[in-house]
């Protein structure tokens, strides 16, 4: 799937040169909802020979919306910048639950985590069909995260640690133009992801509307 995504990706860079004298301003405003899904580390080595396992401490879903505002400058290239947000979402660890490899929990407790962060990506756009109403896209792009993260122990109290990162990311999808100035989109995108080792990469999928002026 991830190569599948970078060939498509590839796609959408080489597609502006060739029809780089025909472009235009088309500004567009949008929103995504989103699903972040993260693949912790299973081997996160804490120090002192403790290893934990992030997938089964941390939530690895996360809801959320992506705002953006593009500009395309061609048929086929497209230029845009957001902001995502995900909600806070949280796990209970109960007392006796295996968190490693050879370590339990010896309490209750809980974590919660949030992200939020800018992205910057170019987008190659397929047109299909006599009407070109449906269209496939190509995303390549960077983008700045800050991850959030509580540790809430009941009767003794909470501690929150935060880390921010840049990244890369490639991703695909289909959009479909239902007037002249909205459409309809879908796209799944693979995020690098580290965080100080605690993550290992994400997938992001977004679902949203455009308003093009």
């Amino acid at each position: 799937m991830k190569k599948v995504l970078c060939v498509v990706a590839l796609m959408a860079v080489l597609s502006f040169p060739a029809h780089a004298e025909k472009m235009k301003l088309n500004p567009y405003l949008g929103f995504d909802l989103q699903r972040s899904i993260y693949d912790y580390n299973s081997n996160y080595d804490i120090g002192g020979g403790v290893v934990l396992n992030g997938n089964t401490l941390l939530e690895d879903s996360l809801d959320g919306f992506n705002i953006h505002v593009g500009n395309r400058f061609h048929e086929n290239f497209g230029v845009e910048f957001g902001y995502f947000r995900t909600k806070e979402e949280g796990k209970n660890i109960v007392a006796g639950t295996t968190i490693g490899p050879g370590v339990v929990a010896a309490a209750n407790f809980s974590t919660d985590v949030k992200i939020q962060g800018v992205t910057l990506d170019g987008l190659g756009y397929f047109p299909l069909g006599v009407e070109k109403r449906f269209e496939l896209i190509g995303t390549v792009g960077i983008s700045w995260s800050k991850a959030d993260l509580a540790l809430t122990v009941p009767g003794v109290g909470s501690d929150n640690v935060d880390e921010s990162e840049f990244g890369f990311r490639v991703g695909g999808g289909g959009q479909v133009t239902i007037t002249d100035h909205i459409n309809f989109r879908g796209l799944a995108r693979y995020q690098t992801a580290d965080f100080d080792n605690v993550v290992d990469n994400a997938w992001i999928l977004g679902f949203g509307l455009n308003y093009a002026f």
